[in-house]
């Protein structure tokens, strides 16, 4: 395919970075001025490492953010990848120096401060840092590729910002400062690896742009020493990429399993003579939980999932069609958010439904002189309400004046503290499971 010399020329120059790129001198002089460590720069690094792990400690995005912005851990890495592109030792040395200072600072000011803080629990933001993936090494390398394109500009622009904010290097030294001070390896082992991502990929994207712009050689370096630099870089690289990219593939296995399992789970409540009253999914150690009520089929449903998860490990427990396991609602219903509560109401209507049906053909394969039609309604109530200490089952004739003839009613008597939630969906419950739509309910405290 054969593009026009116009349309190349004009392609050129939309991606050209020459334009207005600043003079290779000045390029120069504001790396070399970011790696210098001073006593502003550790300072501001103190602030920003006890910003960042208060952020941490409190679980707020936007305080960690703010630690971000004013972090000054970015002009060392930035002029280790600059250096190596220019052929410059002495300032690659001097910015892996400077970085082994600002880690020590950062990780002993982020152990002390989480040694003595009260707060104790590792939140979201925190546990976020533990677990790298190739996801990071993309983010650090495109964001170090913004950064240096950034940096060498003639006019100040808020990519850099936005650098720090995305690449993220504070937090991860923070994270790795709270695990030294209680003793979790493994997140000192996963956030101190998402901060040696970053360093590398930020340094690599710089050099790979730097020596795109041309930027003119500072050093003298001979084709041997040149041919190690570039394998020494290669292998460090690689080193450390490949585990980001086999975490990366185990956790999209596992949302995989996850996605799987929880449609699995749906299918199985279609058109089922059971209900599933509870399902916990453990992505990690590929185990399916299930809880389910109605008629017993847990051997039939463990059998299915563990056609369709080989290596999961599956555990049905079955809950009853008397007696549904009480605890297991109770806490499903404080767990969930209303919206959930109210399916699990409509769950529960159903499953009401389903021990109707069951009972009534129990009911009619027994001699009538055995049947007791108000027993397994007292202990379905007793299950589903257990501070309900009596229950009284009334039946008897309503007149009313206005009426030519009596009503017969039905009423149930309640003794025990339920508020009027309760009240109201138990009254609809046993409307349905008696099919009487007159059936009135009384609660005594």
């Amino acid at each position: 395919m054969n593009i026009p010399k116009q349309n190349k020329n004009t392609l050129k120059e939309l991606f050209h970075l020459r334009h207005d790129q600043d003079q290779a001198d000045n390029i120069d002089n504001d790396i070399r001025a970011g790696v210098r460590v001073a006593g502003t720069n550790l300072w501001v690094l103190m602030f920003a490492i006890l910003i960042a792990s208060i952020g941490l400690n409190v679980n707020s995005t936007a305080v960690i953010i703010g630690a971000m912005l004013i972090s000054p851990l970015m002009g060392p890495i930035i002029g280790m990848g600059y250096g190596a592109a220019v052929n410059d030792v002495r300032l690659i040395r001097l910015a892996l120096r400077n970085i082994l200072i600002f880690i020590a600072l950062s990780l002993i000011t982020s152990s002390l401060y989480f040694w003595l803080s009260p707060l104790k629990a590792a939140g979201s933001e925190l546990l976020a840092r533990t677990e790298p993936t190739l996801w990071d090494v993309l983010i650090a390398f495109f964001g170090g590729s913004a950064g240096i394109i950034a940096l060498t500009r003639k006019e100040i622009s808020n990519v850099v910002p936005g650098v720090a904010i995305a690449t993220a290097l504070m937090p991860p030294l923070c994270t790795a400062g709270y695990a030294l001070s209680h003793g979790r390896w493994d997140y000192f082992a996963g956030a101190f690896y998402l901060f040696t991502i970053n360093c590398v990929f930020i340094a690599f994207s710089t050099l790979l742009f730097s020596k795109l712009m041309k930027l003119p050689k500072r050093g003298i370096m001979d084709g041997t020493t040149r041919q190690i630099h570039r394998i020494m870089i290669s292998l460090i690289v690689l080193a450390v990429m490949l585990p980001s990219a086999y975490l990366a593939s185990k956790m999209v296995a596992n949302e995989w399993f996850q996605n799987q399992a929880q449609q699995s789970i749906r299918e199985l409540q279609r058109d089922t003579p059971f209900l599933i009253l509870r399902h916990q999914i453990d992505k990690r150690k590929r185990q399916i939980d299930l809880i389910i009520g109605g008629s017993n089929q847990a051997q039939t449903v463990q059998t299915q999932l563990q056609q369709r998860f080989p290596n999961a490990q599956i555990h049905v427990q079955y809950a009853g069609a008397d007696q549904a396991d009480l605890n297991v609602l109770k806490q499903e219903m404080s767990e969930h958010s209303s919206q959930q509560q109210s399916e699990i109401s409509a769950q529960l209507h159903y499953l009401s439904q389903k021990i109707s049906e069951y009972e009534r053909e129990k009911q009619e394969q027994q001699p009538a002189e055995q049947a007791n039609p108000h027993q397994d309604l007292l202990n379905e109530i007793r299950a589903q309400y257990p501070e309900i200490r009596d229950v009284a089952i009334l039946s008897g004739q309503q007149w009313a004046q206005a009426a030519s003839q009596a009503q017969s009613v039905n009423m149930i008597v309640v003794q025990g503290k339920i508020n009027t939630q309760q009240q109201a969906r138990l009254q609809a419950w046993l409307k349905v499971r008696l099919h009487d739509e007159t059936m009135e309910l009384m609660v005594r405290p």
